[in-house]
């Protein structure tokens, strides 16, 4: 029976565009915690959509909207309204080409996560302070922060015991956490703004201080290694013999605690290079006055080297680390691990080649500048002794390094409050100001411009035993890589939503929205499964704020179903962060401009699908031939329900399929120069 009603054919066009035009919302994920307050908005594109409406509101009912913007991408970072420990509901609309009005998505509500520090900052000339944010990581209350510039926490660790160790100009984050069922009890991990580990080091070793990418993908450390080597003969000498040790700084009979740097390979964590203290520093070279025999004599076993900061050079192949117990920086040769030089304090060895009237002592961190100076934060603990200063004194020192020696080339002297005897670090930042960083005061960093004029303070407010920042450093933001990718002409038919294709060449196209905060390089790869693009690659490099079309030229030829597409985009320095966008298309233009309504030759979803004997199969068209045929999965022809002109509107017919065998059918409407098909089961 064929049947021509106009008012059904109303009714089904309106539940077709009602079932479609809303957004599929992605990230904050429902009823999710997130442990900051730059949250970034994601849903899914909708057909004949050029831009969504976002609402945010701390209520259900969207009376109190924090957050109302209307965006054309498909992701939108807010860094301005929100606040901690508080429930939030979103929701976003399309704003559709056609004019019609968009539906509300469903409503998705999520909560931030409690405020972890105590942070306050002191802005003294805001036109000269660095760009960025800072985050630090402290020690025995286990967590890390971000905060912007006027001190406001923008993210923290939340309850994950996550200490931030460093990070690159892409937010690598490299930190531990704190595994106390574990002999190695600070397993060293890769972890996102997410708190998710994304690596993590083998933990057959004890990792401290500093974990790394090398440029070739693998990861490197600090680990712990230890050796029998003699007491030396010294003060301590009578409270090492009352335990029965000869002390006569000859016999090995104590342990030594080193340190080995270990490169792993990043897939099979197998370790492919270290380079071992105890093969490459003499054990006549040890701490005479920051008081580590002493310690030795609580521990049973001596602290030597200490290593607390390595840094890779690319263009030198070298490394360069801090020895905290030596103060010493070495440059090591990383092809044949021969050490280059040794710069400090002159030791009974001799090794010590350059920089022994610079005075530092016990200091922590390492910094390579684009001039090739080293940057680190001298700790002082010895400052009396090595520089003859009143009291222990903390410095943030950059040196120039070259054939003839080592130049102290800038120094900034904490004052006495802001001595820091452990962990800190300076940081040469973008505009030659440096950010240092000290356990004084309680945890603090100064921002200091080249002539020494302080410009920003922030006081975490930590305190000994409790806590101690351990680093802090600029970052750029929280998403230095963020980005959208919306599909051109994207197109809904009935149940089925893609982009539809005329037969012969084509040109399909993509939008890339660059939303981070840094240029980035975004790689991309595509390739489909009918091979009418055969597989495409390239790149494209965006700024914040910046978009692009990316274009690829096919053929199409006539498919029945669906041809799956694939792009994969892939940000350069953050790989982590690739996006796949799986894409249906057809090979027929079944959809009259890009407006999600049906089209003049429209197959509607049959019913019921499947089925056990006949199937209703609905329709519209215009005034014309048309030919209405069923088809198996090969593409073979079965059998032709109508070949014959129809009128305009909505069609219905049955289709028995009691003499065919069960399995995959489709169903193939054609009408002119247009072609909708729709798959059916067979059930018996």
């Amino acid at each position: 029976m064929i049947i021509n009603d106009s008012p059904i054919k109303l009714i089904a066009i309106f539940v077709c565009i009602h079932l479609i035009l809303f957004a599929g919302l992605v990230h904050p994920e429902n009823n999710s915690i997130q442990n900051l307050t730059y949250i970034p908005f994601e849903w899914e594109q909708v057909p004949g959509a050029h831009g969504y409406q976002l609402q945010a509101s701390s209520t259900d009912d969207f009376a109190n909207n924090i957050i109302d913007t209307t965006d054309s991408t498909l992701l939108y970072i807010d860094r301005d309204n929100l606040e901690w420990a508080t429930e939030y509901f979103w929701r976003v609309k399309p704003v559709l080409n056609s004019g019609m009005e968009g539906v509300w998505s469903e409503t998705f509500s999520f909560s931030t996560g409690e405020k972890r520090s105590l942070s306050e900052t002191i802005i003294i000339d805001q036109e000269q302070i660095a760009d960025g944010l800072t985050i630090f990581g402290a020690f025995f209350d286990y967590f890390s922060a971000i905060i912007d510039q006027n001190g406001r926490e923008i993210w923290n660790t939340g309850e994950t015991d996550i200490v931030y160790y460093n990070s690159s100009p892409y937010v690598d984050l490299f930190g531990c956490y704190l595994n106390s069922g574990s002999e190695n009890n600070l397993p060293g991990i890769v972890f996102s703004v997410d708190n998710e580990i994304i690596w993590e080091e083998p933990n057959d070793e004890f990792l401290h201080h500093d974990m790394f990418r090398l440029s070739n993908g693998n990861y490197m450390g600090i680990v712990s290694v230890s050796s029998i080597g003699p007491v030396p003969i010294g003060p301590w000498t009578p409270l090492f013999q009352q335990l029965g040790y000869q002390a006569d700084g000859v016999t090995p009979e104590f342990i030594w605690i080193g340190d080995k740097l270990v490169e792993w390979d990043r897939d099979t964590k197998e370790v492919v290079w270290s380079w071992n203290t105890f093969d490459h520093f003499s054990m006549a070279d040890y701490d005479q006055y920051g008081g580590t025999w002493d310690q030795a004599y609580f521990d049973l076993q001596y602290d030597w080297t200490h290593v607390n900061a390595a840094f890779f050079s690319d263009e030198e192949n070298a490394l360069y680390i801090s020895t905290r117990h030596l103060s010493r920086i070495t440059k090591i040769d990383y092809e044949s691990g021969n050490v280059i030089w040794n710069m400090g304090h002159d030791m009974p060895s001799g090794d010590v080649t350059m920089g022994q009237d610079l005075g530092f002592s016990f200091q922590h961190g390492l910094q390579l500048t684009q001039e090739g100076h080293i940057v680190t934060f001298d700790n002082g603990n010895l400052s009396e002794i090595f520089l003859g200063t009143d009291g222990p004194t903390s410095r943030a020192i950059e040196i120039s390094v070259d054939e003839d020696g080592a130049e102290l080339v800038w120094e900034y002297v904490l004052p006495e409050d802001l001595f820091g005897f452990a962990s800190g670090n300076a940081e040469k930042l973008d505009n030659e100001n440096m950010l240092i960083t000290t356990v004084g005061g309680g945890g603090t960093s100064l921002e200091v411009n080249p002539s020494g004029e302080l410009l920003w303070e922030a006081h975490y407010n930590l305190s000994l035993p409790s806590g101690a920042v351990y680093r802090a450093n600029r970052i750029p933001g929280i998403y230095p890589v963020a980005f959208s990718v919306v599909v051109h002409d994207l197109q809904t038919n009935n149940d089925e939503t893609g982009v539809f294709l005329p037969l012969g060449n084509v040109e399909l196209a993509f939008e890339l929205f660059s939303e981070g905060s840094s240029e980035e390089t975004y790689n991309f790869e595509f390739y489909d499964d009918q091979n009418w693009f055969n597989d495409q690659s390239g790149s494209t490099t965006l700024g914040p704020g910046e978009h692009t079309t990316i274009s690829f030229s096919g053929s199409v030829s006539e498919i029945l179903g669906a041809n799956p597409l694939t792009l994969m985009v892939i940000p350069f320095h953050r790989p982590d962060l690739a996006r796949t966008i799986n894409l249906n298309a057809y090979s027929g233009a079944l959809v009259v401009g890009s407006d999600p309504v049906p089209n003049a030759c429209s197959l509607f979803p049959p019913f019921p699908n499947p089925f056990n004997s006949s199937v209703l199969i609905q329709f519209s068209a215009e005034n014309g031939p048309l030919i209405l045929e069923i088809r198996d999965i090969s593409g073979r022809h079965i059998e032709t329900l109508l070949k014959q002109n129809s009128g305009s509107g909505l069609h219905e017919i049955e289709w028995n399929a009691n003499n065919h065998p069960s399995g995959l059918y489709f169903i193939r409407l054609e009408t002119g120069n247009q072609i909708d098909i729709k798959k059916i089961i067979y059930l018996k």
